[in-house]
This record gives structure tokens, C-alpha cells and sequence, in this order.
């Protein structure tokens, strides 16, 4: 297996590529905010807006999946650029970041684990279905398991967008790939075959949640569901975190809002948009931390940028012009 897994790293280029070698952003970007307006419990690191990257990329990941189920089977899927982007993505961010703020040893450790969780989930999936799943591959949905498995994935996208993954109901999706979907029917190879694979996925991620969620419990306080933010009249606004946080911030910019502090900073905040390939831009005011490659989409591109908070407004204002897709705001 060692063998394979080795195979499978050295048949793929790096698909991060950094904007430069080492720290890219400007040092003077990178300075915890000593005096904060913000009350001292709404606020969080500021080097968690980079280090938050990692972690949401596992939810760009399987939103990136879903979409591609909905046209082809997972077999065709290249998880192990998957792989790659994960860790590649975590070493640059990093490299930004060392030296610059207190050392952040419990989400470096988070990062760790689910990093290291989901590169074992990828290499498995993706040496399997290249040795079994190619076997029985339909190349596009044709059976109600491989149509399971695109639903399934939506799903639990749309769910780990504001919940921890670990909370998901995996027992029911399981209890659902047995009783809702019939034995029988064309390509009977595949669809037991997809029933086997579905099963095992479900049975892990099942069991794994709940360790996952008796440990976080545990060492981790529960997360504040809000983000504070300071507005340039020292008005103080509490937004909804997570992927919801994106259409509030952006609603107040487009109110000719301006930001002094968010969860307590007023350094550099880390976004990324979504846009074509070939199209050539110039940010204003914020720095390219590095560009991803959509690895079953090669028309278009992830772009992580980076920008003092004083200034998030400015650079909200031209996406929304010029129509460009922002995927995350990582709000610390």
C-alpha cells in the first residue's frame, strides 16, 4: 500500500502555488492588535485567519465533490490533489504566520489531526476506486447508489458549513443506502459494489465522529456562534460566524460600512474567491497569498488574498464590481 500511495504522490504536481517564496505578506500586516475595542471574550488569535484556511478547505473539498457527482462517478475524482492541497495550503499559511503571532499550538494540533484524517480518507478512496472502482465504473451516475452518494455529499456540505462535521447524521444515511434503495436494476456489479464502498464510508465516519466529538468536548471550548465586529464609527455589531459571516460582512460593505476590528484585530484577514482561470486581475490593496487550481474544474481557480481589515471594505467593493465569487471569509 505504501507503494501505491508513493505511486500516486509522485503522478501529481503541487497544485498550491504561492505568490513568492516564504513571507509574502507585509510584516506590518501581521501585528496582533494589543488594545482591542473588542471585549476581551469575543475575541480570537489573529493568526486564526490563516490557520482556519486548512480547515475549511475540508469543507471546499466535498462541496467541490458534490458538484462533480452530480455529472460523473466518484471513481473519476482526483482525491489525491485533494491531498496535496491540504498540506501545501497549511505550509504556506503557516509560513506567514511563524514568528509573527504567539505560537497556536492547540489548532496547530487540530489542523494535525483533521488534516491527517482526511489525507488517509483521500489515499484510501482514491487507491481503491483506481484498483476496484474502475472495475464497475459507470463514468456517470447511473445508479441510485451513485446518485446516494451525490446527495449524501450535498448534504453534509451544506451541513458542516456552520455545524462540526462530527454532528452529522451519518447512522440514518446508512440506515437510508440499505432500506431506500433497491437491490435490483441495471449494472448490478456497480450498484453492490457502490453499496460496499457507501457502507464502509458511513460505518467510519459514524464511529470516528463520535471519538472525534467526545475529544473535542474535551480539550476545546464550545465556539462562540457570532463574530464581533467594529465598525469605523466604534459601533460594535455582533455577525453570524462561519459561512454565513460572508453575506453579513458583505451586506454592511455594501452599505458603505468600513471595519476597524474583526473578533478583535485589525491585521491582515484572509479571504478567497472563485474565478476563471485566464482572467488577470489586480487586487486593490490586498496582497495574493497563493492560487489553487479546481482540480475537476480546471477553467477555474481558488485565490487566496489577504488585506489588512481597515481596508476589507475597499477590496469588497471591487469583487462585487467586477462580479468576482467570494467563497470564505475566514473571520479569525
Amino acid at each position: 500500500m505504501l507503494s501505491s500511495l508513493i505511486f500516486f504522490y509522485q503522478k501529481r504536481k503541487p497544485t498550491t502555488i504561492a505568490n513568492g517564496a516564504g513571507l509574502i505578506i507585509k510584516k506590518e500586516w501581521l501585528v496582533s492588535n494589543k488594545n482591542p475595542i473588542t471585549s476581551k471574550n469575543d475575541v480570537r488569535p489573529a493568526d486564526q485567519t490563516f490557520l482556519t484556511f486548512p480547515e475549511w478547505y475540508l469543507v471546499f473539498s466535498p462541496e467541490e465533490q458534490a458538484n462533480y457527482f452530480q455529472k460523473q462517478t466518484a471513481t473519476s475524482f482526483p482525491f489525491m490533489s485533494h491531498t496535496r492541497q491540504i498540506w501545501e495550503s497549511y505550509h504556506i499559511v503557516n509560513d506567514q504566520i511563524k514568528g509573527n503571532f504567539p505560537p497556536n499550538k492547540g489548532y496547530h494540533f487540530m489542523i494535525w489531526v483533521i488534516g491527517t484524517s482526511a489525507s488517509i480518507e483521500y489515499s484510501i478512496k482514491a487507491l481503491y476506486e483506481t484498483i476496484i472502482g474502475r472495475i464497475t465504473d459507470t463514468y456517470t451516475p447511473k445508479t441510485v447508489e451513485d446518485h446516494f452518494n451525490a446527495k449524501f455529499t450535498e448534504d453534509y456540505v451544506t451541513f458542516i458549513k456552520d455545524r462540526p462535521w462530527y454532528e452529522f447524521d451519518f447512522k440514518t444515511r446508512l440506515k437510508n443506502l440499505w432500506t431506500e434503495n433497491s437491490f435490483t436494476g441495471d449494472n448490478f456489479f456497480r450498484k453492490m459494489e457502490r453499496k460496499y464502498i457507501l457502507t464502509s464510508e458511513l460505518l467510519v465516519k459514524w464511529g470516528y465522529g463520535k471519538l472525534i466529538g467526545l475529544g473535542t468536548k474535551q480539550v476545546y471550548e464550545e465556539a462562540l456562534p457570532t463574530t464581533a465586529v467594529v465598525l469605523a464609527d466604534n459601533t460594535i455589531v455582533n455577525l453570524p460566524r462561519y459561512d454565513k459571516f460572508n453575506e453579513a460582512i458583505t451586506k454592511l460593505s455594501k452599505q458603505g460600512k468600513s471595519f476597524k476590528e474583526i473578533a478583535g484585530n485589525h491585521s491582515a484577514i484572509l479571504l478567497t474567491v472563485l474565478m476563471p482561470t485566464k482572467k488577470q486581475m489586480n487586487f486593490e490593496n490586498a496582497q495574493t497569498v497563493f492560487t489553487q487550481p479546481i482540480s475537476s474544474d480546471t477553467i477555474n481557480q481558488r485565490v487566496a488574498l489577504a488585506i489588512p481589515v481597515r481596508q476589507l471594505n475597499i477590496l469588497l467593493a471591487q469583487l462585487d464590481k467586477e462580479k468576482i465569487h467570494i467563497e470564505h471569509i475566514f473571520d479569525f
